[in-house]
């Protein structure tokens, strides 16, 4: 049994010549630890994360213009500027000295940090700019925004469903309103509405639901 003690400072080797090897072990599995965590992604941005982001009409806001431009650092000036003009409908060059005030400052002290946090963007409070981050860019955000008279898409497709199923029971059951129509003609018809339907589903989703995509935000960009 070694009772050696340390050379240089050096734990792994001893003065009687042995190896520290249980402790070199530690520092080995500790790293290979810290770099397998990273490998499976615990450190990246986690959908409480997002949600959380989400939550706060003005992040949303905030978030949207940053992803319009990925690329460069964002002034926190113009990104104020932009987010008081969605809120109250003006264009930037409308927007009052108080009204950019009162947005510039809830982000500079509490909605810009958070998101730095979080990991999205990488917040310079000193330079008063605002930059995503690499995870940020990657992240590919929809809002589903119902106005009015309008119907959200999934009660859309459950509405649709149910047609498709009355239609299909009515030309099993051979009701008079459709027992001349053909079964392919049936088929077809059914099968042209959720085609066409999924298409203008996608679309939406890539444009007007998405963050990041041109124009304001998803939910003012038809107000």
């Amino acid at each position: 049994m070694s009772t050696g003690t340390s050379v240089g400072g050096n734990p792994d080797v001893t003065t009687d010549g042995t190896q520290g090897g249980n402790q070199s072990g530690d520092v080995d599995e500790q790293h290979t630890t810290t770099t397998a965590e990273q490998l499976t992604g615990e450190e990246k941005i986690t959908d409480g994360d997002v949600f959380e982001v989400l939550s706060n009409e003005r992040r949303r806001y905030a978030l949207h213009y940053l992803m319009q431009h990925p690329d460069d650092p964002v002034e926190m000036g113009d990104l104020s500027t932009q987010v008081a003009a969605w809120e109250v409908g003006v264009d930037p060059a409308e927007v009052t000295y108080d009204q950019r005030k009162s947005v510039h400052t809830s982000l500079y002290q509490y909605h810009a940090p958070k998101l730095d946090e979080t990991g999205i963007v990488e917040y310079d409070s000193r330079g008063g700019v605002v930059e995503l981050t690499a995870e940020g860019s990657d992240l590919d955000l929809y809002l589903e925004a119902v106005r009015g008279r309008e119907i959200p898409w999934a009660s859309y497709f459950l509405l649709l469903s149910v047609f498709a199923t009355g239609l299909v029971s009515a030309a099993w059951l051979d009701a008079p309103l459709i027992s001349g129509l053909p079964d392919a003609a049936c088929a077809g018809f059914i099968v042209a509405m959720f085609l066409v339907s999924s298409l203008v589903f996608a679309y939406d989703n890539r444009t007007a639901m998405r963050l990041g995509s041109t124009g304001a935000p998803p939910e003012v960009s038809e107000e």
